[in-house]
């Protein structure tokens, strides 16, 4: 039997499914049918995935280009699925498309979960007994959702559902398959889920980090996708800076700073797991149920009591001790959120079209959100005794329990809108010459932007390829595809024009990152750099947060790439040219007159507010443009253009003192 809740929100939210073969029996008529014209279903993952997991389909083998822009929903599509598979259950959201003429992807609540349901973990015993997927699918589904995929008759023959079903409702819709979209934390579900919709006529594809948020956006390797979706999800509601705590098995937290960057989080044992921890561990302590937590956190409610600090029976003793640390630990967490995310927020801003958090919401997420979200308030929501006041922090608490759904959506708004943007750019006939563009260099800037604005000034046709000149406010210039051109425009629509800074000061970067002429390949040519994604927008309620109708679809950065010459860009070569500040005197001239001299030379360069010292030992001059190969004290390596050779010898005339192997 099947719970439902229709929150503030306007969104449905089924709390449970009842385990079990019996449950063929539906008690979901409550629902009215919905006339889907297609489904998707898209899944998360945490770590790299077989490329069966990527995508599964009923009839066709998996697509060979590359996810994006191919896994978005297809135009005509009014319905989707999205899935997350946890460590204790999983969590399912339909999201209906706005049915406005146009479906217009401008607007982000085009893709609004708006039924959420919970269901346990798949059973091992009947996915042995011989009960066919299609069957074990159809027990974990909603009305609507069920009707959609097997038809409204096979409520009435539940016990018989079958694949003939579902590929004969498919022939109805406008979209035959099912596309299906998976954020997971859980392989084992994930790999049962996935042998479910292979049952259907369907489009599954496996999320991963890259999706929410690059490494030059602050990823990092290993960070679990889920905590990325529920980030997304934040800003998608109150823009950036984000904060979510994340209260499942397992506790997050996650945070993104004003510039949409990650800042990084901790992960701790849940209230569940710290419990049972100690009833396991120790034989005097009792087991204490999720439900007698909750219950217990109820009962502060209503009668205005708190659990004392001085508990006066077992289990009070061990909820308050657990309670008091995440309490303590949320406050210290908060308070350094807002030290990093908020200082010298004057000099930064969230990217273009993403809202700025200026009422400092932090976000409650997961099965123990809401316990975390009274723990965080002032007075901790009366659900302890109120430790002294420290730092009177000037912060909001928030819940929403569906951040992963909303997570996907955003990011499903931003690829829809890409590719109807690409569309319409394609368009044969339209000159591009005059538009401005952006791009991202990975290069030390004076003021801390790294972003590079110019115009298109004269489109060049190489060999029946149309490229681009691009003429940089800076004066430099590069020749680019169209497929570059095309990021650059999008780039540019998100940041527009350089800011204006209160401070010339720069800012420093993140991390020690080496810019220079990429590795070769195998054939002598330079390898290519992998481009990147995306990031998005938000507004909000106290309670369960539903998106505004006019709320405009959130945008993320365009992942950089390095400038190409134009007879490299012919060949399909990216060569890189370092973007940096022009440079006249005499060391130009002898690095013109004599490149051979500087071989053997110490050099330095500053990372991250850190000078580091290396020597040039080789000039290499084969293939335009030369370079000089510098390998650095601490055993990294890095490619000079003539540019970077100029600055890293400024540099060590300036800090070579210091050099402890000058003497080499």
């Amino acid at each position: 039997m099947c719970h439902v809740i229709v929150p503030s929100s306007g969104a449905t939210f089924v709390t449970s499914i009842t385990e079990g073969k019996a449950t063929a029996q539906r008690a979901r008529r409550h629902q009215k049918k919905q006339s889907a014209v297609g489904l998707l279903l898209i899944v998360a993952r945490p770590s790299p995935c077989p490329p069966s997991l990527r995508y599964a389909t009923m009839a066709e083998e998996p697509p060979s280009s590359s996810k994006w822009p191919d896994a978005a929903p297809p135009e005509g599509q009014q319905t989707i699925l999205t899935i997350s598979c946890g460590n204790s259950h999983i969590h399912w959201a339909t999201h209906d498309i706005s049915s406005s003429p146009n479906n217009n992807a401008n607007n982000a609540n085009e893709f609004a979960p708006s039924l959420f349901w919970r269901t346990p973990h798949i059973n091992d015993d009947d996915m042995k007994d011989g009960t066919s997927p299609a069957m074990i699918l159809s027990r974990m589904l909603p009305e609507s959702i069920h009707d959609y995929i097997f038809g409204a008759a096979a409520s009435d023959t539940s016990n018989n559902v079958t694949e003939e079903m579902a590929q004969d409702q498919s022939q109805k819709r406008a979209v035959e398959k099912l596309s299906v979209y998976v954020v997971y934390t859980n392989a084992d579900q994930l790999t049962k889920l996935e042998k479910l919709c292979a049952a259907i006529p369907s489009n599954f594809v496996v999320l991963d980090g890259d999706d929410f948020f690059n490494e030059e956006q602050g990823r990092y390797n290993g960070m679990g996708v889920d905590r990325l979706a529920t980030l997304t999800g934040a800003v998608y509601f109150y823009g950036h800076p984000a904060l979510v705590f994340d209260g499942g098995t397992a506790t997050t937290y996650s945070a993104t700073n004003c510039e949409g960057k990650v800042l990084g989080g901790g992960i701790g044992p849940g209230i569940q797991s710290k419990l049972q921890s100690m009833s396991k561990d120790t034989d005097a302590l009792p087991n204490i149920s999720a439900l007698e937590v909750k219950e217990r956190v109820k009962e502060t409610e209503h009668s205005g009591k708190p659990l004392p600090t001085f508990a006066r029976s077992t289990k009070e003793a061990m909820m308050v001790d657990v309670f008091q640390e995440f309490a303590g630990k949320g406050k210290n967490v908060i308070e350094r959120w807002i030290e990093h995310a908020y200082s010298n927020d004057d000099k930064k801003q969230p990217p273009m079209g993403t809202k700025y958090n200026e009422d400092r919401i932090v976000t409650c997420t997961g099965g123990d959100g809401d316990i975390f979200c009274e723990l965080l308030q002032p007075c901790h929501g009366g659900v302890i005794e109120a430790q002294p006041a420290g730092n009177n922090l000037n912060y909001q608490v928030r819940p929403n329990k569906h951040l992963i759904h909303y997570g996907i959506s955003a990011i499903l708004n931003m690829q829809v809108l890409a590719r109807r943007n690409k569309a319409k750019f394609d368009k044969a006939g339209e000159s591009h010459v005059g538009k401005r563009v952006a791009k991202v260099f990975d290069v030390e800037s004076d003021d801390g932007d790294n972003i590079f604005r110019g115009s298109v000034t004269e489109e060049i046709v190489v060999e029946e390829n149309t490229l681009y000149r691009i003429t940089y406010d800076d004066g430099d210039d590069e020749d680019v595809t169209a497929e570059s051109l095309f990021d650059m425009l999008e780039l540019y629509k998100q940041h527009g024009e350089k800011k204006k800074k209160k401070s010339p000061e720069a800012k420093p970067k993140n991390g020690k990152k080496k810019v220079g002429r990429p590795k070769k390949n195998a054939e002598g040519k330079p390898k290519e750099k992998a481009e990147g994604k995306p990031k998005e927008n938000a507004d909000s309620k106290p309670t369960e947060p539903k998106p505004k109708a006019n709320q405009e679809a959130p945008k993320f950065p365009i992942k950089s790439a390095s400038k190409k010459h134009a007879n490299a860009a012919a060949e399909n070569d990216k060569l890189p040219t370092a973007k940096k500040p022009k440079t006249k005197d005499d060391i130009k001239d002898m690095v013109q007159s004599d490149p051979n001299s500087f071989v053997n030379k110490r050099v330095a360069k500053d990372f991250d507010g850190e000078c580091f010292f290396g020597k040039i030992t080789k000039y290499d001059d084969t293939e335009p443009p030369p370079f000089w190969h510098v390998v650095y004290d601490d055993g990294d390596e890095e490619d000079f253009s003539s540019r970077d050779l100029i600055k890293s010898l400024k540099h060590y005339k300036k800090h070579g003192k210091d050099d402890k192997n000058a003497s080499d």
